[in-house]
């Protein structure tokens, strides 16, 4: 068995599911737990694709790293699709093209897959906000993915221009044989901008609104938590093993990332909506990993990307079940929804209180341990800024939090299914558990260098 089985059999099925729409949805469920299956038997490794090793050859690389991102990722949309099937079971195909991307992005070693895989998961993200029903914002995300992809690939031209692959690993030992760091610094720029439209990182996510402003219970959790996760891993990995920040770039990045997280959390606390609250605390929360990943910080930021890909899952999918039946995502509209639905309503409330990191819950690990860490690299001005953003997140998360729980004038009623309290419960009791039970995650420590040697090598 092969790494690549992980793309191609998702990509394969996609394409034969046209034939018989009637059952994608279920072949897509199919797909997905074998790929879970897959990822717990294949070993580490890379595969040679058409018989040419790198640097020639396309190739892909299975590991620690991508192992974790994969498992995330496959494991998000079966049970996307699962909830949706059948409200959205004819994006049973698209969802099956969108696994395909993804994993390839997260899989390939070379930069020009990474651009093919990226414009595959491209596509099909594009397809999926068209279930909001909202062409403007779908084609305002196309035209901005566009542009976004356009500059990543302009930037992989010259630097194939410059060392004559495209191969990470010979790019890597290119640079650092050429030893000039100012020749690299165009090309990397427009790649992280390319890459940071999709990443949801600003000034470059103008789409965000929206896309996820107007989501459903499908279109939501897979662009605020699948997508984000995947990108997240993938600009990561690339800011950890081929970006070179340094001096002027590195300043210009680092205030970008930290004005990106205050930015976010102050438009969440001046909306009044509760998909922007939730969008916008996405875009913050973006900026943090790339902002742990800048710094070296690789352990942590993949757990805050695990955590905040489980809690988001859960809040979009609460907020937008209640969004469509009540017919608007104005707070007010939506107070006491969690009068009648006490279970769903502590679910989301664990989701939410491990965003804001308060003890007890896995979030406070994560937070505590990267704070820590930035501390110990001397970056105390980071460290305060991510406490005022996070005493604004704070504000905003109990208000929200205030209005669901406590009944308004109007009594609403939202029904969710015992499928989505199963999910809502289960991934709550784990937000809990790998908080309150925090033996595994300080084992984390020992980890550490392997997780970050897997990175950097790979």
């Amino acid at each position: 068995m092969s790494a690549i089985l992980l793309v191609a059999i998702p990509l394969l099925v996609a394409f034969l599911s046209i034939l018989v729409k009637k059952y994608a949805p279920y072949l897509l469920i199919i797909v997905g737990l074998f790929n879970l299956v897959m990822l717990f038997l294949l070993q580490d490794g890379g595969v040679i694709i058409g018989g040419f090793d790198q640097p020639l050859g396309i190739n892909l690389l299975l590991n620690l790293y991508s192992r974790i991102a994969l498992i995330l990722i496959n494991a998000l949309i079966v049970v996307i699709a699962c909830l949706n099937i059948k409200d959205y079971g004819k994006y049973g195909s698209i969802l099956l093209l969108a696994m395909a991307g993804l994993n390839g992005l997260v899989l390939t070693v070379d930069l020009f897959n990474f651009f093919v895989f990226l414009e595959i998961s491209g596509i099909a993200a594009y397809l999926i906000t068209s279930s909001n029903k909202k062409p403007t914002n779908t084609f305002h995300y196309l035209a901005l993915g566009a542009v976004g992809s356009s500059l990543f690939l302009f930037g992989v031209i010259i630097l194939y221009a410059m060392y004559g692959t495209l191969n990470y690993g010979a790019m890597i030992e290119a640079i650092a044989a050429n030893n000039n760091y100012a020749e690299v610094v165009l090309p990397f720029t427009l790649m992280f901008i390319g890459l940071g439209v999709e990443a949801k990182l600003l000034p470059f996510n103008s789409w965000v609104k929206g896309a996820l402003g107007h989501s459903n219970t499908m279109s939501g959790p897979m662009i605020a938590s699948v997508y984000a996760a995947a990108l997240s891993f993938v600009l990561g990995r690339m800011i950890d093993n081929l970006f070179l920040f340094q001096g002027t770039l590195l300043t210009i990045v680092t205030v970008l990332l930290t004005v990106g997280i205050l930015l976010g959390d102050f438009m969440a606390f001046s909306s009044t909506k509760t998909r922007e609250i939730l969008l916008f605390s996405s875009v913050a929360q973006a900026s943090i990993v790339a902002l742990l990943f800048v710094n070296g910080v690789v352990a942590w930021a993949v757990w805050l990307i695990i955590a905040n890909a489980l809690s988001k899952t859960v809040m979009f999918l609460v907020i937008n079940k209640a969004t469509k039946e009540v017919g608007c995502d104005e707070t007010k509209s939506l107070q006491g929804l969690f009068t009648k639905n006490i279970l769903v309503g502590l679910a989301f409330t664990l989701a939410t209180l491990s965003v804001m990191g308060l003890p007890l819950l896995v979030g406070f690990m994560i937070k505590l341990n990267f704070l820590t860490a930035l501390a110990g690299a001397g970056q105390i001005w980071l460290i305060v800024a991510i406490l005022i953003a996070s005493l604004v997140e704070g504000i905003y998360f109990v208000r929200l939090l205030v209005k669901l729980w406590y009944k308004g004038e109007n009594e609403i009623s939202v029904k969710y299914n015992l499928s989505f309290k199963v999910v809502f419960v289960v991934i709550a009791l784990a937000l809990l558990a790998f908080g309150s039970y925090t033996a595994p995650m300080n084992q984390i420590d020992n980890s550490v260098d392997a997780v970050t040697e897997v990175v950097n090598n790979g």
